[in-house]
């Protein structure tokens, strides 16, 4: 096998391999699987680390486990060696756990165009693990870093000359096509995971939790929301997110203050709120501490979000505000159309008077009330406006200080 070739058809069944691998009970199995069929003689695996080392691998191909040992952690607390080949603390090893924990995720490293020959065999990862199996090299792709904690996926290649000429290349190519997928089925395979149970975990609370909710880690990395914040987030008013992941509000100065709320909570683990006034606004966010249990989250998710805090932003309005129209459609789905008359009924106008304000007939004005009833679930506008009471719930909570600089945590640009 001089190379490996594959038609559009084939290589966009192996890029739906790797959507569907994301969700595998050993976590890119049926990848690893078909990887190793393309190019045979390789050894894969499926590893994370730490600051401590690395850790036994979730899963491998090619016929060869690589990291079989107890943890580092474990071996320290038996009294006894930790093997070099998974201490990433020794001199020879600290030059790789640095490149591991600078890489982006999604790089393809190859330790060949990372270490010269000499250093590279002297290692305590070729001399303990690659030789002994009939390895000599390998490339290592980035699936994900929080922390000091990080999971990768790795490959072996044959150290027979000719064999290396003929998989090396190809097999790295192929792999930085494969990695943009790997890290987009990543985090769908997490918010899936994570987002069924957030909806376990908040069914009945907060009548529903209808509220628009975001869950972002430390960072601010955007991780998952409910059906109110994706809806606010495709809106892209006010909350956005960046091409890195990152969760941003439409001014730069609320999106500082919203980042600095995010470390304090990370010192002190106490909720916090934070005021918006541009457009939509008024806006009042609640953030807090967020701790979902990981039962549905596969190995990998466990092993990055164990010691992880996340933070949920909830989105409402004080008593005092006026009803925000995309705050509506966030929460009930409405039309921007309907969320205007929603406003007018809640203002206690009358069908004739919503006509005439927007050149509508009395007609239509009932139809979209009918409308507005059936998808907020009420049958009158008494029971519209209790219905509503929610909005209120998470500005109540920070209305003791109105110079929104004190200890209550509230932010006004």
């Amino acid at each position: 096998m001089s190379d490996v070739t594959l038609s559009p058809e084939e290589l966009s069944d192996l890029i739906g391999l790797v959507y569907d691998s994301a969700f595998d009970p050993q976590p890119w199995q049926s990848l690893l699987d078909r990887l190793t069929t393309l190019f045979p003689g390789i050894g894969a695996n499926v590893y994370a680390y730490d600051e401590t080392g690395i850790l036994p691998e979730y899963t491998h191909s090619g016929g060869r486990e690589f990291y079989r040992d107890p943890t580092p952690v474990d071996l320290m607390e038996q009294g006894l060696n930790v093997p070099d080949y998974l201490n990433l603390a020794t001199p020879a090893t600290m030059a790789m756990a640095e490149g591991m924990r600078l890489m982006q995720n999604g790089f393809v490293a190859r330790t060949k165009a990372f270490f010269d020959e000499t250093t590279w065999v002297q290692t305590p990862i070729y001399k303990e693990l690659l030789e002994p199996g009939g390895f000599k090299h390998a490339l290592q792709m980035k699936i994900e870093h929080l922390g000091d904690k990080g999971v990768m996926i790795g490959f072996a290649i044959p150290a027979d000359p000719e064999r290396e000429a003929q998989i090396h290349d190809p097999l790295f190519t192929l792999l930085k096509i494969l990695s943009p997928h790997v890290l987009r089925a990543t985090k769908l395979a997490r918010a899936i995971a994570l987002s069924k149970r957030a909806n376990e975990m908040f069914t009945g609370f907060l009548d529903g939790f209808v509220l628009p909710m975001l869950v972002t880690d430390g960072r601010g990395t955007y991780l998952f929301g409910n059906a109110a914040g994706r809806r606010m987030i495709d809106r892209n008013t006010p909350f956005r997110v960046s091409a890195a992941g990152i969760l941003s509000l439409c001014d730069p100065r609320e999106t500082r203050a919203l980042h600095d709320k995010l470390r304090q909570l990370e010192a002190h683990q106490a909720p916090g709120g934070m005021r918006l006034e541009g457009e939509p606004g008024p806006l009042s966010l609640l953030i807090t501490p967020f701790r979902p249990a990981l039962r549905e989250a596969g190995a990998i998710d466990r092993h990055l979000l164990e010691e992880e805090q996340l933070y949920a932003i909830v989105v409402g309005q004080t008593p005092d505000d006026a009803i925000s129209g995309p705050l509506l459609e966030d929460v009930f789905d409405l039309t921007a159309r309907e969320a205007e008359v929603c406003r007018e009924l809640l203002m206690g106008r009358k069908v004739p008077q919503i006509a005439e304000a927007f050149g509508r007939s009395p007609k239509t004005i009932r139809n979209q009330i009918q409308t507005i009833y059936d998808k907020t679930g009420v049958a009158s506008n008494t029971s519209l406006l209790d219905a509503l009471l929610v909005f209120r719930t998470v500005g109540t909570l920070f209305e003791g200080d109105q110079n929104h600089s004190g200890s209550d945590g509230i932010v006004k640009s």
